[in-house]
């Protein structure tokens, strides 16, 4: 497998950065369509509908009508089910603050865009936070849950004030099909590498080393901890259940060469176009708490019940 297309799929699989904004608007929009036409039982059914068929639409506009390759777009979509039941509260302590800057194809410049990743306790919970944005308009914030325990995502908005929540749960079995049509290649040994250099740097207060990748796509060098930061669950690093515990499960050969710390910068370029994009951690609170109260957001799905 090409590098470039195991380093999406691992994005992916958490959840792409690069296009969540543009997602969870999309399915925000799409659930309250379905809401507002659907009557009595049918209106999860019908929100449900609506909001696969758009994320069908972004999918394609992100990556192209033939999709991204090695990926069934339709395999991992038939593995969300819509509202499903979720915990009374959910608490983090601490956050991680990533900026995520780079150019498209062409060399233009994409708008900066920052995450929020809340560190949690529990190794089955993760959260973050983005900025929902309509032509340079602020629409609000989103928050993004990841119930492991309940395997749902919970998906939190916040407009002025105005909180509604969407639910979904999801077939991890199901949605890995969709993955694993292009295993052959990741059985290949010599398809991800990362060489450690011997370059090292502090950032943050934290020692970091450089580890590189390379292939006929594009150059990735990740700056990387010797150790995960606290014992806290978060995006990043050995404690991110998913590429953890799931990952690098199916495919040990490949994931057991990955660094067990966190990920505070990476740099990626292209070789067959200008594109570039460079994510770094530009903050780090180990003793900021958070907690979300289900009760003060709106089920989208039950409104109008």
């Amino acid at each position: 497998m090409k590098y470039q297309i195991l380093f999406l799929i691992l994005l992916f699989v958490s959840f792409s950065f690069s296009s969540q904004a543009q997602i969870l608007d999309r399915v925000k929009r799409a659930a309250e369509r379905g809401v507002n036409k659907a009557v009595e039982k049918r209106v999860e059914a019908e929100a449900e509908k609506i909001a696969q068929r758009q994320l069908e639409k972004v999918f394609s506009g992100i990556y192209g009508p033939e999709g991204l390759p090695g990926i069934d777009i339709e395999k991992i979509l038939s593995g969300i089910h819509a509202d499903v039941p979720v915990a009374d509260k959910y608490e983090f302590t601490g956050f991680s603050n990533m900026l995520i800057t780079g150019q498209d194809e062409m060399g233009k410049a994409i708008d900066p865009m920052v995450f929020k990743s809340f560190y949690s306790e529990s190794e089955l919970v993760m959260g973050m936070e983005v900025e929902l944005k309509e032509k340079e308009k602020k629409e609000g914030t989103s928050v993004i849950i990841y119930d492991f325990e309940r395997n749902a995502s919970i998906i939190l908005f916040d407009n002025d004030g105005q909180k509604s929540r969407i639910a979904y749960a999801y077939d991890f079995e199901k949605m890995t099909e969709g993955i694993e049509k292009s295993n052959a290649d990741l059985n290949n040994e010599d398809a991800f590498k990362l060489v450690k250099t011997v370059r090292s740097k502090t950032i943050l207060g934290y020692e970091c080393d450089e580890y590189h990748a390379e292939d006929e796509d594009g150059i990735s060098s990740f700056w990387i901890t010797e150790k995960t930061i606290g014992r806290k669950s978060g995006f990043w690093g050995e404690s991110n259940p998913v590429i953890a515990a799931r990952m690098k499960n199916n495919n040990s050969k490949q994931f057991s060469q990955l660094p067990q710390g966190s990920m505070l910068e990476l740099d990626y370029k292209s070789k067959i176009d200008k594109s570039e994009m460079q994510m770094t951690i530009t903050e780090l609170n180990e003793n900021y708490t958070q907690r979300f109260l289900m009760a003060e957001y709106q089920n989208v799905f039950a409104s109008s019940q």
